[in-house]
């Protein structure tokens, strides 16, 4: 990657070099089917058992749960959605399901999807404070409600939704409750047990893991028909054979994850409070968003009213700053703030910034006085052409 200030860790982060290090043996020397009986096939066996318990510990999770890895957090979001549709619509008849409109592509698509199915699709509005509420989805659900499928926290803006609340509502309903949580898996203290939903998935891109890895937790008790077919891999949940290089490379940044969590409960939100503050003291036009509202610790959302946002991407992109609108799975950051009421004219000036636990603070620094000057430049520009 070009040199630069990455604060676009919400999208994906960089594997450590323990973590590649740990994966390469995997490619080339033991390199044999954990299908297979014999002693090359059964080599890999210790370091998967020991990736799996890393990923458990990480997640808070029992050993009476199951755990499906997949080749991404897309891959279990659509084997949630996909199996509501053969166990419970063609088992019960209850064919409604809800997301939101700040949610992720991967539900979005799938519930869309599913509605070529006859079921029903139903998104709903966050409130003010960019949160889904159980009031929200209270007056969404209905005697068919299925499934309703939630990111534990948003990606972009941070904002953590409030999961006690829509759980009761769930339990109180008998409604099944999916939520991901990869926005803030390793960046604070959780146990899915805990949580109370019935179905758990996530991305290990965003707490440097590589690419093309990811997991589904069932909560004991519940059934999730597979969504690949193949074999008895993964005691019949995923077929196909384990990608072992990628499973232990997850395990390894579990166990990092695990051993620096405390380091982005509090050093990593300094920093992001730090930039905030900074571009803001800097540029006083700058509108911050959610300071006040419980969130994840490395996310920020700052406004520059009268500059649009792509144009103040592609700017600190030539000076070296990576930051976010949007895009990819997730959705334009200023199409969610304008699903939370910003006025369109300020959500569309929104760039997300995101930190990881290798952000330094001279990196911060640098940032502040380079979004600061960039802003001010654009909008002289901006209000000489005027």
């Amino acid at each position: 990657m070009p040199r630069g200030i990455y604060l676009d860790n919400s999208m994906t982060t960089r594997p450590s070099v323990q973590v590649v290090s740990r994966m390469m043996p995997f490619f080339s020397e033991i390199w044999g089917s954990p299908s297979s009986p014999h002693l090359g096939g059964q080599e890999p066996m210790p370091a998967i058992t020991e990736s799996f318990k890393a990923v458990y510990d990480l997640l808070g999770a029992k050993e009476v749960d199951d755990f499906i890895f997949t080749s991404s957090g897309a891959e279990a979001v659509n084997q949630v959605i996909l199996a509501t549709y053969f166990d419970q619509v063609m088992v019960n008849g209850k064919n409604q399901l809800i997301t939101s409109h700040i949610d992720e592509a991967p539900a979005i698509m799938a519930i869309g999807r599913l509605e070529k199915l006859e079921c029903v699709g139903k998104m709903v509005y966050p409130n003010k404070e960019g949160k889904i509420t159980a009031h929200i989805l209270s007056e969404a659900i209905s005697p068919r409600t299925a499934l309703i499928s939630l990111s534990l926290a948003n990606g972009l803006t941070g904002i953590i939704n409030p999961i006690e609340e829509i759980v009761a509502l769930c339990k109180e309903r008998g409604i099944a409750l999916h939520l991901d949580v990869t926005h803030m898996l390793g960046k604070l203290y959780m146990e899915v047990g805990e949580l109370g939903a019935d179905f758990i998935t996530f991305n290990g891109e965003q707490f440097h893991a590589p690419k093309g890895t990811g997991g589904l937790w069932i909560r004991s008790g519940n059934r999730c028909s597979p969504l690949i077919l193949g074999g008895i891999e993964q005691g019949g949940g995923r077929g196909g054979s384990f990608n072992v290089p990628a499973l232990i490379a997850l395990g390894q940044a579990a166990r990092e994850a695990i051993d620096n969590r405390d380091l982005l409960c509090s050093e990593v939100a300094r920093l992001r409070d730090k930039l905030e503050m900074g571009i803001v003291s800097h540029y006083p036009a700058a509108v911050p968003f959610y300071m006040d509202q419980e969130r994840l610790p490395h996310c920020a959302v700052i406004a520059f009213p009268g500059i649009p946002n792509e144009t103040m991407l592609h700017a600190l992109n030539r000076k070296g700053v990576f930051a976010s609108i949007g895009g990819g799975s997730f959705q334009q950051i200023g199409l969610l703030l304008a699903a939370a009421g910003v006025q369109d004219v300020i959500a569309h000036t929104a760039i997300g910034f995101s930190l990881s636990r290798e952000t330094h603070e001279d990196e911060i620094d640098r940032a502040i006085d380079i979004v600061a000057n960039v802003a001010k430049s654009l909008r002289n520009l901006s209000s000489g052409i005027a």
